[in-house]
């Protein structure tokens, strides 16, 4: 794909850029430098060929996951196995054997249920028939260890919403949609909330899966579960899910033409998910969707997603370049490889303003989505993906936020992080850009370059001091919370809702005006702990 610094013009301003108003007329003229510096992007793209499935490919992978599980080496025979079985053509020998291997791996980890799924799906794929019978003796053992496998959850269940928002669809009662010229849509309390108390349960309207092998390979594409026996995409070798369900799902609404460009070897692209997502699910896309008219504000809707704030006109030159160059080759690619437009009634010209726009909407707007290993002392994280929420994303910033986030697979929970007043903003810390560990500076930078803005919140106007500056505040008692956190952590079957019930009674009592280094330490804990009730790591 073509450099931005290969295009580079002094005569070439964002601002100049920006004046021609209409996204297809900059985009035009990106696309025409584009053009006149690197005529043969599509062609050096396109030069390697469809990467399709391959039994050859997914037979070395099954040697490989074979020598991992004789080394013991479980972890990555799974994912040789799992590679294996996205590689193999649909009913053919080579991918009932994947299958087969990767349920030995799991009965041997102790997923018996797992297994025996794979033992299925081994049998429905033409399993070599000299091997059916030892096949049927791993089902009859794994079917007796079934009953005894301890559940393992990846994450606690879902809460509940108690008391629903009459106008917004995801949130809880105590919280309000507010628009300003200084803060433009935000979230406001209703009521005074307590520490602990839900704000929102928001599934998100599109997902990314990362692209390291920990992400792709152990995780669905869909609603980002960790799942170790995925089952695999028909048509590309990219996609995996953890059910039929899933899988149909992402066909539906976006993957019927996302597979296309798998083919190629482009990774999930969350600006492409978004757009297809909505164009599956409107008719037609006027060029303005309505803002949203105070009746129901709702997540799984497109309007919702398209006016969130894009900060195009603060975008570089470069920015620009990027975006309007991805719309086009992922135009050029939609156009000759697949019949999209067949299915979308749409000109082109429209297309490439809706991947334009979102390509900027989407890198504002998006959320990490993580799992957590511990939750107290070397608290541990590992990203899952991106995800884009339509209502999480009005959460402006604070460099000491008063909301957690917790996500349990890609459902989005928001929990009051102290108590928060009638009338005060609802914040988030975005990029985890907070004042105890980042100075002022370093977070303006940060902050600026990723969102466009230059922070205000009380830390920021009142110098509040790094973490190592602070006041030590009631050390005392904080040493004994973290004890008895600790303690009950340690312990085999854990009670996270009743660890949090105690941290819980803490954070109400330390909330200083400017927080003490036991202020930092008890919120880190509580919303750590509010993190491992969502999705945990699990040592396979």
């Amino acid at each position: 794909m073509l450099s931005p610094g290969e295009i580079e013009d002094p005569q070439i301003t964002s601002e100049q850029l920006l004046s021609l108003k209409a996204d297809i007329r900059i985009i035009n003229m990106l696309e025409e430098l584009a053009h006149k510096h690197c005529p043969s992007q599509f062609q050096d793209i396109e030069s390697g060929g469809k990467i399709s499935k391959s039994n050859d490919k997914a037979s070395a992978l099954i040697d490989e996951g074979r020598k991992m599980f004789r080394q013991k080496n479980y972890m990555k025979a799974l994912l040789a196995f799992t590679q294996s079985i996205a590689n193999a053509l649909d009913k053919t020998e080579i991918l009932g054997l994947a299958y087969g291997g990767r349920a030995e791996v799991l009965f041997q980890r102790g997923f018996f249920k797992e297994c025996l799924q794979d033992i299925e799906r081994a049998l429905e794929n033409n399993y070599p028939k000299d091997l059916v019978g030892k096949l049927l003796e791993k089902k009859t053992q794994a079917e007796l260890n079934k009953a005894t496998q301890k559940i393992k959850k990846f994450h606690e269940d879902v809460p509940a919403l108690i008391h629903p928002n009459p106008k917004i669809s995801c949130a809880a009662d105590n919280v309000e949609i507010l628009k300003d010229d200084y803060g433009g849509r935000h979230v406001v309390a209703t009521k005074n909330i307590e520490a602990g108390e839900i704000i929102s349960i928001e599934k998100p309207y599109a997902v990314a899966i990362g692209t390291k092998p920990s992400q792709r390979f152990l995780h669905c594409h869909e609603c980002l579960e960790t799942c170790f026996n995925l089952i695999p995409c028909p048509g590309c070798r990219t996609a995996l899910y953890c059910s039929e369900k899933c899988r149909d799902t992402a066909r539906e609404f976006y993957h019927y033409s996302e597979c296309d460009l798998c083919q190629f070897d482009f990774n999930e692209l969350l600006n492409v998910k978004t757009v297809l997502k909505g164009l599956k699910e409107l008719s037609t896309v006027s060029a303005d969707v309505q803002q949203f008219d105070g009746t129901m504000y709702k997540s799984d809707r497109y309007e919702e997603i398209q006016v969130l704030q894009t900060n195009k006109e603060k975008r570089s030159v470069r920015d620009l370049f990027e975006a309007a160059n991805e719309a086009c080759i992922v135009l050029h690619f939609l156009t000759k490889y697949s019949d999209f437009f067949t299915k979308v009634q749409i000109s082109s010209d429209r297309l490439k303003e809706l991947l334009f726009h979102h390509y900027f909407n989407t890198t504002l707007n998006k959320i990490s989505v993580e799992k957590i290993k511990k939750a107290s002392v070397d608290t541990e994280f590992h990203e899952v993906g991106e995800a884009i929420y339509a209502f999480s994303s009005l959460l402006n910033h604070h460099c000491y936020g008063n909301v957690a986030a917790s996500f349990y697979g890609s459902t989005l929970v928001l929990r009051a992080a102290k108590n928060i007043k009638t009338g005060e903003s609802c914040c988030l810390t975005y990029r985890n850009y907070n004042f105890a560990e980042f100075p002022k500076l370093v977070r303006s930078h940060q902050l600026f370059k990723y969102y466009q803005f230059t922070c205000t919140c009380q830390a920021c106007e009142n110098n509040w001091p790094i973490f190592d500056c602070l006041d030590s505040g009631d050390v005392e008692a904080y040493q004994q919370l973290a004890e008895e956190v600790k303690k009950a952590l340690s312990e085999a079957n854990v009670d996270i809702n009743g660890i949090l019930k105690v941290v819980t009674k803490k954070v109400k009592e330390f909330s200083a005006a400017e927080p003490t280094k036991v202020d930092v330490n008890v919120k880190r804990i509580f919303c750590d702990l509010l993190k491992f009730s969502g999705n945990k790591i699990f040592e396979f």
